[in-house]
């Protein structure tokens, strides 16, 4: 009895293993699935969204032309313009564009052909010197205000009876319903102009050479800080409120008072149960974050005219250059898209609720 019940035992945790696996895989599919779902609408939507702007770039690319070389007839302009047409292949039917930039896009590695502007210089090229800039103050912007957020967060959960702490959820309130341009606009007429603590344009003085120099480097440095200081009082304001909640949430369910019922201390409470389940989620929360937070930093980069992928796109956009804006925005969501797939992959290796959830 004893051998055939360990036999059932047995038969019973290789079905549930067996279970559990196919239910894993079927959320790595699913989740690829709607991956490569939101990049290929992404791909589309930018392609017929930039071509239905008004405007001709190749007028602008001949007027460019025409001013460095003098006067051109009109029927060189023609010819010029049909030439320019040709080459980047705007001259053929508007699904054929569509049909080359996807297989452009997707199966040669984000590669969208040059720039309308700056021919002969590959699109690519333009957007990865840029985009250091860009991740740069992005990256250390978040997770500065993700740091400082759930850590105010997580005390304001926990005094979230004292009168005290009010305040802090007022102003946090406050500054997550501030536009970020208008605490940029804010810092640099205050900071920047009225009293002169820091520059406020230009990712360092004018008159330096990049160098790994002491000189560089600190007015790199102090050319960074208003910028990132836009960025992190209005995230760090809102990773507070959002860490409080998961704070309160956590404290009201059964284990946390099953943990004060048996004398622990508040100090281990807080630690090792509250904080740590309140966590996860948070730590969630960076991956949405950083795609809603593109756009602001892009806005940030133009207000301070910092050299990142938000002053080229404008600058695309005034030249109606629509492979460096395409490139842009695809880069963009391409980076977005592929953290949000990682953070939703790894959340189940995290935490073991989210996988029986799921």
């Amino acid at each position: 009895m004893d051998q055939s019940s360990d036999i059932s035992n047995y038969q019973d945790t290789a079905r549930q293993s067996s279970a559990a696996r196919r239910q894993v895989a079927l959320y790595v599919v699913r989740r690829f699935g709607v991956y490569l779902f939101t990049l290929w609408a992404a791909i589309t939507v930018s392609f017929f969204m930039f071509r239905a702007i008004p405007g001709d770039p190749m007028t602008i690319v001949f007027g460019q032309l025409s001013r460095a070389q003098g006067n051109v007839s009109a029927e060189e302009a023609a010819a010029i313009i049909a030439v320019y047409r040709a080459e980047f292949g705007l001259d053929e039917p508007l699904i054929t564009q569509y049909l080359v930039f996807f297989r452009n896009a997707l199966f040669r590695g984000l590669d969208f052909g040059p720039s309308f502007v700056a021919y002969p210089v590959p699109t690519r090229e333009l957007i990865l010197r840029n985009m250091p800039w860009t991740i740069g103050l992005l990256t250390t912007s978040v997770l500065v205000a993700w740091l400082i957020g759930t850590t105010l967060g997580a005390i304001l959960g926990w005094l979230r009876r004292k009168r005290s702490a009010n305040i802090a959820i007022v102003s946090a309130t406050f500054l997550q319903i501030t536009p970020v341009y208008l605490v940029a606009l804010g810092l640099i007429i205050l900071v920047g102009f009225q009293l002169r603590w820091l520059p406020a344009r230009g990712p360092y003085a004018a008159h330096l050479q990049p160098a790994w120099t002491w000189e560089f480097i600190s007015s790199l440095i102090q050319h960074a800080i208003l910028p990132m200081l836009s960025n992190v009082l209005v995230l760090s304001a809102g990773f507070t409120l959002g860490m409080r909640a998961l704070m309160i949430s956590v404290l009201g369910e059964d284990h946390l008072l099953y943990a004060r019922a048996k004398g622990l201390p508040p100090r281990t409470i807080l630690r090792d149960y509250a904080f740590r389940n309140a966590l996860i989620p948070q730590v969630a929360g960076l991956a949405i974050i950083l795609g809603t937070t593109i756009s602001g930093t892009f806005i940030i980069e133009v207000l301070f005219g910092y050299p990142g992928l938000g002053t080229l796109f404008v600058q695309a956009m005034g030249l109606r250059d629509f492979n460096v804006m395409q490139g842009i925005v695809l880069f963009s969501i391409f980076a977005v898209l592929t953290l949000t797939l990682i953070v939703d992959l790894a959340l189940p290796l995290l935490d073991p609720r989210i996988k029986t959830i799921k």
